[in-house]
């Protein structure tokens, strides 16, 4: 039988999910000349609204009950003890200024502008990658534990990936280069290898999990914002 050793190295050089989400093939990334039917702003943004509803919506479905038969108490005792309690290999309040169940300030959202979109959506597309890391160990200690919702951070996983490739047709439909992918490394190693210490590891998950629906909040909430300026605009 495979060590947990064995088992985590083999994974950690594996294709990372995250990167190239829709599985273009690198001709179809390069070539300038593949002629594609050009979707609007609106229906791009309206897509990626779409995808990170249904899996901001499936997270919320899941939370309460995580947190009930994790940790034994609920959601507004969990969030207020640990509220300020951030990693900062994941998206801060530098780069995504709410928490969770809050929404942005009038003053950030009177500061987005349509012609900020191209790097609007890069961010995005970074942000998410940031949270499919941490998501991704999550998902892997729930199998190697026996854990009770093994399924349910599988499927957050492919939510996840869902709302990136509507982020990367976005970004080729507007021909805007990407970055550099996000790798696995970072995530300092003291925050992967917590097999023997199920509070601190639990801690960890709920960190990840609750960054990662507030990122969903911010996507949701900036990209309707930009929506609507495109179709006030338009008119």
């Amino acid at each position: 039988m495979m060590s947990q050793e064995a088992r985590e190295a083999r994974r950690l050089v594996s294709v990372a999910k995250w990167k190239n989400p829709c599985g273009f093939a690198a001709e179809e990334l390069a070539d300038d000349d593949v002629e594609v039917v050009q979707l609007d702003d609106a229906t791009l943004l309206g897509n990626i609204v779409m995808q990170a509803k249904t899996a901001l919506n499936y997270a919320q479905n899941v939370r309460d009950d995580y947190i009930k038969r994790t940790f034994g108490t609920d959601f507004k005792d969990l969030h207020l003890t640990w509220k300020d309690n951030h990693y900062d290999w994941l998206p801060g309040l530098a780069q995504i200024p709410k928490q969770l169940g809050e929404p942005l300030g009038l003053d950030y959202l009177d500061k987005l502008d349509v012609r900020m979109l191209d790097n609007a959506l890069l961010n995005v597309y970074e942000y998410l990658q940031r949270y499919a890391v941490g998501l991704e160990q999550v998902a892997w200690d729930q199998q190697d534990n026996a854990l009770a919702f093994q399924q349910e951070f599988k499927d957050m996983e492919n939510h996840l990936r869902s709302v990136l490739c509507e982020v990367q047709m976005a970004l080729a439909e507007r021909n805007v280069p990407q970055r550099e992918d996000i790798d696995r490394d970072i995530m300092p190693e003291e925050y992967r290898n917590m097999w023997t210490s199920a509070t601190y590891r639990n801690l960890r998950d709920w960190l990840i999990y609750r960054d990662y629906m507030n990122g969903l909040e911010y996507i949701v909430e900036v990209f309707d914002h930009l929506i609507s300026q495109i179709q006030r605009t338009s008119v």
